[in-house]
């Protein structure tokens, strides 16, 4: 639905109930989005509030926007980066190459039918916290935002080989760190590369 052309038309000719239906599929990944960079959920709202806002008030240019995700995780990144530029500590933040503070969110649902002990979901999530910043971004966008390379490297702004080496590093950092805790504490994680990633 979201970079179906019809779709997008009719968003773009004024089909209130299709934009809702957009906002509806989007807006949970886009606020989770905004909280790794921002940290604060009101402010993360409100800049995923604003670009609905402006994609409304400018929805004739949709047409022209060939990835709508990618579209509006652009729009949400550049938000974040503006507001942190804004404030008084982040000054510098000009792109995402200057961002070192991303925070991955760990995502709430239920474990695959318990078969994920919940202390091996934390070390996994500590470990994916432990990650470099743009390493856990790109791990984020397609791990938890299930984005496909080609989009993580339009947000990005990087190629898809980059993004690709990112995760690659990820899986291999995690798997380390998953399995130096496991020596270290001599107890079986029951969780192979393949089942995480």
């Amino acid at each position: 639905m979201i970079n179906d052309l019809k779709n997008k038309s009719l968003i773009a000719s004024g089909d209130q109930k299709k934009f809702r239906q957009l906002m509806e599929l989007t807006s949970d990944d886009l606020l989770i989005f905004a909280i790794g960079f921002l940290r604060d959920k009101e402010t993360a709202e409100e800049i995923v509030s604003d670009v609905f806002v402006k994609i409304w008030n400018n929805r004739k240019d949709l047409l022209k926007v060939k990835n709508i995700k990618s579209y509006l995780f652009i729009s949400v990144k550049n938000g974040c980066l503006s507001h942190l530029r804004k404030s008084s500590k982040n000054k510098n933040i000009i792109s995402i190459d200057e961002f070192e503070d991303f925070r991955f969110l760990p995502v709430e649902g239920p474990l695959e039918d318990n078969l994920i002990e919940e202390e091996t979901v934390n070390l996994i999530y500590n470990a994916i916290e432990k990650l470099p910043p743009k390493c856990k971004l790109a791990f984020t966008l397609a791990k938890v935002n299930g984005l496909k390379y080609k989009e993580i490297a339009e947000i990005m702004n990087v190629s898809e080989k980059t993004v690709n080496n990112h995760l690659v590093n990820a899986v291999n950092k995690i798997s380390g760190i998953l399995s130096v805790t496991q020596k270290s504490n001599e107890k079986p994680v029951s969780m192979n590369r393949a089942s995480l990633f």
